[in-house]
Formats: structure tokens, C-alpha cells, sequence
């Protein structure tokens, strides 16, 4: 029996057919014969008809496909690991060593915590994949993309919107998968509806809406990150039940409520940057297209500084660390107020993700201090 099948009229092995699925161009469902984009049209001209006639990944190594898929999950992630995910796995490793927040007698050891960093990662990353990938695929997102990021997958070409369809499909029982085995599956059913009311329902175009589901979302992916670095599907696999003890207190889900509403209230800085491709979309009304691009600034340099205040009062910070944090706050403010372009936007969203990462860790600075 042969093994191997054929991909742009090039032999395949049958290894790769998986990847063929997501790789060979448009067919047409009325004829068997596939129907290829034209080479002639060029880049600059392409319209969202066209993008979808674009092969994924070429015929040549298995290699080279391997490489081509890494680099499309990155262009579609990057913008997100370090502002999103990498602040809510701190969230949940720092969380995770405060008494007040468990409900387990003793901390997690060093090794456990190093130990679950991993797992806590590979379920932010893959729920964030998930997320990215069904918001960019959206035909008004391409268009919006085209202005704001058009290194992207979809506008740069690299993958099309259907092709991003087919890969949703698979993530979204990977991402049920992993965080059953993770011990979060309530939470990884969270992220799939948060994604279907974002981007299906226009949760994500609506004002004061998409602040409040941006809001409950970061929490959900908070409260993930630390069942996880609590150990919560290790304990659930050696009881080899579900009735059993939360791992999170009362004041461990304060907490995140409160980084929750911090991030609904804040998270209209990202937006900034955005404006001018955001106006491309007649239903898109982000809060700098709501209330005004100086009324937004003002907002944020009064939201900011009073949620370092919040943090540090909340976890009784000491002076060292909590200066730093009021400090901080107070200068991205004064950038909103000064510096209004678009790459000055960019920089200050940037330093906002620094700033929320030192929010995040105020738990961990409490736990050392006692």
C-alpha cells in the first residue's frame, strides 16, 4: 500500500497529511479541482477574497512546515505573550505563596512551584492561541489589522481566514483537554465562552461591554494560573474525585475581583495605539471612540495611580516596594498626558504591562515579609 499522497502536485509523505490539512490551498466545493491564486497579484493590492486562496505551508521538509507553523503562532501571539500571558502566570505563582489566599496550611515548596510554572504556561499560551486566533480571523479585524499590525498572519498573507478557522476547531478541544488534565477544566470552558462572546457575540466592539469581558477574562486565566500553581489537578488525580476542597480562599478571590475590575478599568490603554485602525470598524467603539482620545487619557491618569494605591493598602506593602509600584503608576500617567502619538501609546501600553506585573507580584512580597 503506498504511503505517500501528493500536495501541489509534489509527493507527500504520509506523516504530513496532517499539516495538508491546514496547507493546501482553496477548493472549490463545486468541482474536485482545486483552484490556486493567481502569482500575478501582488501584495499591496490583495483584498480578503484573495487572502483565502493562499497555501499555509509549502511542499518542501517536514522541517521546513515545522518551521513555517512556529513562526505563524508567534506572529499570531506576540503581541500578547508578555502583556497577557506571562503577567498571569506571575499572578498565580506569586498568589499561590501568600497565606491568605490558600487554604492549604503551607505554601507551595520552590520546586513545586518551578514544577508548575510549566504546566501554568502551556494553558495560558494555549488559551491565549485560541483567543488570538479566533479574533484575527474576523473579516473587520483582517481590515483593522491592515492599518494597526499588518505583520499579522491573516493580512501579511502567512494564513488565511479559513485556514484559521480549522485550527480554532483544534484548539479549542486541546485547550478543554489540557486543562482537565491541569485540574482548570471549569476555567478552560470559561475561555472558550469568553472567546464566543468577545468575538462572536461583538462583545469586544460594544462599549463598556468589551471593558467588562476583557475584565472577567483576565481573571478567569488568573484564577487558572493559580489552581495550577496550588497543585489543584495533582490533588483531584490522587483523589480520583472532583468533590473535593477549594484550594483558593475568600481573600485569594478577592483579589482577583480586584485585579479583575483593575484590569477592566485600565485595560482601555491598549486601545490608544489602536485609534486609527479601530475607526475602520462603523461598529467598533473603544473607549478612546467613545468618550474622546483626551477624556480617555485623563480617565486613565486617575485609574492607574488609585489602583497601586489599592494593591498596596490591600497586601500592606512595605515602603520599598510600594513607592516604586505609586511611582511608577504616576509616571505612566504623566506619559498619557504628554506624550500623545502613536508610538508614545505604544510604549506606555507596554509600561502598563510592566506596571500590572509588579501589581502581580505584591502577594509574593507580602509572603516574604511575614
Amino acid at each position: 500500500m503506498s504511503t505517500t499522497t501528493t500536495l501541489h502536485n509534489k509527493p507527500v509523505p504520509a506523516l504530513r497529511r496532517l499539516w495538508s490539512m491546514f496547507g493546501t490551498e482553496s477548493w472549490d466545493r463545486s468541482t474536485s479541482t482545486p483552484k490556486p491564486k493567481s502569482d500575478d497579484d501582488g501584495r499591496g493590492s490583495r483584498s480578503s477574497e484573495s487572502l483565502t486562496q493562499q497555501p499555509l505551508l509549502p511542499a518542501g521538509s517536514l522541517k521546513g512546515n515545522v518551521s513555517a507553523v512556529i513562526s505563524i503562532v508567534w506572529a499570531f501571539t506576540k503581541n500578547d505573550i508578555f502583556t497577557f500571558s506571562l503577567p498571569c502566570v506571575i499572578f498565580g505563582a506569586a498568589l499561590s505563596l501568600a497565606k491568605d489566599a490558600r487554604t492549604a496550611p503551607e505554601p507551595p515548596t520552590f520546586n513545586q512551584v518551578l514544577s508548575r510554572l510549566l504546566g501554568s504556561s502551556m494553558f495560558q499560551f494555549i488559551s491565549l492561541l485560541l483567543f488570538d486566533v479566533d479574533n484575527q480571523r474576523d473579516p473587520t479585524s483582517v481590515a483593522e489589522d491592515r492599518i494597526n499590525k499588518p505583520w499579522r498572519p491573516i493580512p501579511s498573507g502567512m494564513i488565511t481566514s479559513d485556514q484559521s478557522r480549522r485550527l480554532v476547531l483544534f484548539l479549542v478541544p486541546l485547550t478543554m483537554a489540557l486543562g482537565y488534565a491541569l485540574g482548570v477544566w471549569n476555567e478552560a470552558l470559561l475561555v472558550v465562552i469568553a472567546a464566543w462572546v468577545y468575538d462572536h457575540l461583538g462583545g469586544g466592539d460594544e462599549p463598556i461591554v468589551r471593558e467588562v469581558v476583557l475584565g472577567i477574562s483576565y481573571a478567569v486565566f488568573q484564577i487558572a494560573s493559580l489552581r495550577i500553581a496550588l497543585g489543584s489537578g495533582e490533588y483531584h488525580a490522587q483523589t480520583q474525585t472532583d468533590m473535593v476542597a477549594d484550594v483558593i480562599s475568600p481573600s485569594g478571590y478577592a483579589w482577583t475581583a480586584i485585579t479583575g475590575t483593575l484590569i477592566a478599568t485600565t485595560i482601555p490603554i491598549q486601545d490608544m495605539k489602536d485609534q486609527e485602525g479601530d475607526r475602520l470598524r462603523p461598529i467598533r467603539k473603544t473607549l478612546p471612540l467613545f468618550i474622546g482620545d483626551t477624556a480617555t487619557r485623563y480617565y486613565l491618569a486617575v485609574t492607574i495611580p488609585v489602583w497601586s494605591v489599592v494593591g498596596t493598602v490591600f497586601w500592606r506593602t512595605p515602603g520599598w516596594y510600594a513607592v516604586p509600584i505609586m511611582v511608577y503608576g504616576g509616571y505612566i500617567a504623566w506619559r498619557l498626558l504628554a506624550k500623545r502619538n502613536r508610538v508614545a501609546d505604544e510604549a506606555s501600553w507596554r509600561n502598563w504591562s510592566r506596571w500590572l506585573m509588579l501589581v502581580y507580584a505584591l502577594p509574593a512580597v507580602n509572603a516574604l515579609m511575614q
